[in-house]
């Protein structure tokens, strides 16, 4: 290599420091910070790099091998052509580049070509190409935007920021990334907001997260963030405000959901206090249809330009619909949308500008997340509902979970499955899925595993709803307890992370770092966004509908963790190569729906809840409207209990104690409103004496006002006891069946590639070695985690319909490596039965004994019987590899045989040991 080429490595290296873009010169990319190598000048000429901001060239470099003085011969030709350039060229002044830097890897000289008297000064490092702009005072949209330094990102993470870049520079406003969950949708966002602060006018950022909770989770990354010029973290260069009250909106970044966001807006009052149950109602509410518009008002509190980037978080959600006007108020914003699960209207929102699509299928082969495998339980009850039979005793419960009636069934009550857990719960139901689950984890889930009750896989439950999980917490205490000396689990084992549980931000980072807590219970809290990396079961409890949902749910547990950290919170771990997705509902199997934007209709007016509505009753606001409302409620509630064999009781009591049903009440404010009876209402502070006494009945009676509502949340029907038996428990064959179809290609693709894989699938009459199992091991769970050889036998048991896969023992050798060979021949049809070969063994070694060209002596066949031991587990091994493994065997082994006499003995054992069976 020259001198002058490495000293043009260190000067390469200078400037995309800086962050130039290198680039030869017919690979020049519009908008970009570009170093031009050998560009061409006036006169044929060529500079060593000639630099570009916003397509203008704004400086020459000269580069010299590193022994090059840098003198005035040197000044002179860098100058010459600050002079001379092309005439094609854009120019920031005519006929005038206005800087000259000289230099040869070690030493860099700079020159302002603008100022007249100006000398040439010694710099530590090359300018930026902001600096640049700065010295000459001049401004521009992107033109500051350096080079993206690739390393320390990941693929989808560098090529969505330098497509979001490149979209910006297009004039487009809005830009579509599709991340899977996992691959760093956050740290891209903190790198986005980062840039367009630092290096363009961008004044002010907007992050819109869907949940609160994610809220503190998004300010916690965005102020530790410090991929920064200086790596300075980024709340130490901005300020960095989470949306708890109006006076957070003065920052430079600001964290908020849209709901907090429109209060400010419109100056309404905002506050932390039930930020949990907002979170699970808009959980619950996956997707409202037709829900009115949010219609903003005159004074608004914030100009159209005070968000110059905003980044929707989760933006399959439909918050473009109810929401749109928000959003559409800050009309020049730029925006970025950041989903796992696009929707047609997300598609349509950002008009289909995709700066990346990275699937969750991409991220499993790039080892970001890990796959998941379904493990199915189907009880009787789940299958077929149940039955409540004449004289048995039923409890209802309340929404708030409190006892309000316990009765004797008049009559035989049927119910669906799809009414377990809404209005009827089965305490047993959930008993025999938990049961189940807890008999499956140290057999089918993880055999490999020390038993170890204290410390289950972490498990994350989803239920249908905050009382449904409060049982589920409750009964996993009871199941469980049997696994524990003490007669029950310890103290923070299973827990319910819902809006009713306290601090759920506390809660998740427990489940995220503590031993001692198993199993976390949730509706929708921990449903999208939350990272617990630990999380190896996703047990469902509830058939989710909704496709976006589910697959935000399932992804809580694809998250990638490193053995150490694993086995900080999971002692008995060895790893995370896969997460199980058990489904007791069967939430894998059924048909789900993607999402549509409610049709809008423009505003209409906000619907009283009937707590609201009857406090603004009580206190004489008997507006028709609100007459109307009470009528309409009043009417959906009878017709709810009417012919509903499981709660029409409610409504007969309902009629019995208060001497009136609801729908008479209705009928009464109907008739009134219809045929125009009532007098005017102008004004509250009016006696209005004939709308009051139209509802004095209701109104002049607290229980029932408060009987009404209870009506309205509805009830659960408690079961009386009776045992619902699990009718299958398993592994899902689809899943296994695409498991298998990929290993079996994989062999296919290998078999000349690898030893093992020839020596099998040519039949040679060679024994398989440990160090050729070890390197098949080694490639398959390199291609794939889960490519092990109780994970492959277990895929083919699943599939298997007439008895030729064995059951393997889970307690014993289930890590032995030659169980590849079996699996390998049955794989290529070498064998029509895939069988251990450890089964039946002692057999074999008894031939091998018994072979009469020589006699063995009673230690001589124990040393060999040792060395049985491992052959059979580990593959045919060598002298030094029995050194190895067992150095005492060894040394018994050459002195009862000696060394050569030995080593032919161990192959003469190998080829009977491993013999197919």
């Amino acid at each position: 290599m020259l001198p002058e080429e490495k000293a043009r490595i260190k000067i390469d290296k200078q400037l995309t420091d800086a962050g130039w873009d290198i680039v030869a010169r017919d690979e020049y990319i519009p908008f970009n910070a570009s170093a031009v190598k050998e560009a061409l000048m006036q006169g044929n000429k060529e500079s060593d790099y000639l630099l570009f901001v916003d397509d203008k060239a704004i400086a020459v470099v000269e580069a010299k091998a590193e022994d090059n003085s840098l003198g005035d011969i040197v000044a002179q030709q860098a100058e010459w052509y600050s002079k001379n350039p092309q005439g094609w060229v854009g120019l920031w002044f005519p006929n005038q580049i206005p800087f000259v830097y000289l230099a040869n890897g070690n030493k860099i000289y700079f020159k302002n070509m603008l100022e007249s008297d100006s000398e040439y000064v010694e710099l530590s490092e090359m300018h930026s190409p902001k600096k640049m702009l700065q010295m000459l005072g001049e401004k521009s949209e992107y033109g500051a935007l350096p080079r993206i330094e690739k390393k320390g990102l990941r693929d989808c993470q560098y090529d969505a920021e330098v497509k979001l870049e490149a979209s910006l520079k297009a004039g487009r406003k809005k830009a579509l990334a599709i991340l899977a969950t996992g691959s760093g949708k956050t740290y891209l966002a903190c790198l986005a907001s980062y840039r367009l602060l630092n290096y363009t006018p961008t004044k002010r950022v907007l992050f819109l997260v869907d949940r609160n909770n994610l809220a503190r989770q998004t300010e916690t990354e965005f102020s530790l963030f410090y991929r920064t010029e200086k790596q300075k973290p980024m709340n130490e260069l901005y300020q960095i405000n989470r949306l708890t009250k109006p006076e957070n909106i003065q920052g430079d970044i600001i964290i908020s959901t849209i709901q907090k966001l429109f209060a400010v807006l419109m100056g309404q009052n905002i506050t932390e206090d039930d930020e949990d149950k907002e979170d699970e109602k808009l959980g619950l509410k996956d997707v409202i249809k037709n829900e009115p518009d949010i219609v903003l008002g005159e004074d608004l509190k914030l100009p159209p330009d005070y968000f110059q980037f905003i980044i929707v978080d989760e933006c399959h959600r439909s918050i473009y619909g109810k929401w749109k006007a928000v959003l559409d108020y800050f009309k020049d914003a730029k925006v970025l949308g950041l989903t796992a699960t696009p929707t047609s209207e997300a598609y349509a929102y950002f008009n289909k500008n995709i700066v990346e699509e990275y699937t969750y299928e991409d991220s499993v082969v790039d080892g970001v997340n890990v796959p998941a495998r379904v493990y199915r339980i189907i009880t009787d009850a789940t299958v077929h509902g149940g039955t409540i039979n004449q004289g048995e005793t039923v409890t209802d419960i309340n929404r708030s979970g409190e006892t309000v009636d316990e009765y004797k069934a008049q009559q035989r009550i049927d119910y669906a499955p799809n009414q377990l857990d809404r209005s009827v719960i089965n305490p047993n139901q959930i008993e025999a899925v938990l049961k189940s689950y807890m008999e499956s984890i140290y057999t089918d889930l993880y055999p490999e595993r020390e038993e170890n009750w204290n410390y289950i896989p972490k498990t994350l439950i989803f239920a249908k709803d905050d009382n449904h999980a409060t049982k589920i917490v409750e009964i996993a205490k009871k199941v469980f307890a049997e696994k524990f000396p003490s007669g029950k689990v310890p103290d923070n084992f299973v827990q319910k992370i819902t809006y009713s549980a306290g601090d759920s931000n506390a809660l998740i980072r427990e489940l995220r770092t503590e031993k001692d807590f198993r199993i976390a219970v949730t509706v929708t809290l921990v449903a999208t966004g939350t990272d617990v990396k630990p999380l190896e079961v996703v047990l469902f409890m509830n058939d989710v509908k909704s496709d976006v949902l589910y697959t935000q749910m399932k992804g809580r547990g694809c998250r990638t963790i490193n053995e150490d950290k694993l086995r900080e919170v999971t002692p008995n771990a060895d790893n995370k190569n896969c997460f199980y997705i058990v489904d007791a509902v069967g939430v894998t199997e059924s048909d789900k729906h993607i999402p549509q934007p409610g049709k809008g209709g423009g505003p209409r007016p906000k619907v009283l809840r009937l707590d609201q509505l009857l406090e603004r009753l009580s206190h004489g606001e008997v507006s028709d409207e609100n007459l109307a409302l009470l009528r309409d409620y009043c009417a959906t509630i009878q017709k709810r209990y009417e012919d509903n064999p499981l709660f029409e009781r409610h409504l007969n009591m309902f009629i019995s104690d208060y001497g009136f049903s609801p729908r008479r009440l209705a009928n009464n404010i109907n008739q009134s409103l219809s045929q125009n009876l009532l007098p005017p209402y102008e004004n509250i502070s009016d006696e209005n004496f004939a709308r009051k006494n139209l509802i004095f009945c209701l109104m002049s009676n607290l229980s029932a006002r408060k009987k009404l509502l209870e009506m309205l949340r509805g009830y659960y029907a408690v079961t009386p006891e009776k045992k619902d038996e699990v009718i299958y428990k398993g592994f899902s064959k689809e899943t296994a069946k695409s498991f298998i179809v990929n290993f079996e290609q994989y062999l296919n693709d290998n078999e000349d590639k690898i030893e093992a894989l020839r020596i099998i699938y040519n039949s040679e009459d060679t024994v398989i070695t440990y160090s050729m199992l070890t390197e098949l091991q080694d490639k398959l769970i390199a291609e794939n985690g889960q490519f092990t050889p109780y994970y492959i036998w277990k895929n083919y048991k699943i599939l298997d319909n007439d008895g030729n896969v064995e059951e393997l023992d889970t307690k014993q050798n289930i890590k032995a490596l030659t169980h590849l060979i079996q699996l390998v021949r049955y794989a290529y049809k070498k064998s029509n039965k895939l069988v251990s070969l450890i089964k039946g063994y002692s057999q074999r070694f008894n031939l091998y004994c018994g072979q009469v060209q020589r006699e063995l002596t009673d230690d001589q066949k124990e040393i060999m019987k040792q060395i049985a031991d491992y052959i059979i587990e580990e593959g045919a091994i060598s002298i030094k590899e029995l050194n190895a493994f067992d150095t005492d065997l060894w040394r018994k082994g050459i002195k009862n045989f000696g060394a050569p006499v030995l080593s032919e003995e161990i192959i003469t054992l190998a080829k009977f040991i491993l013999k197919a069976a």
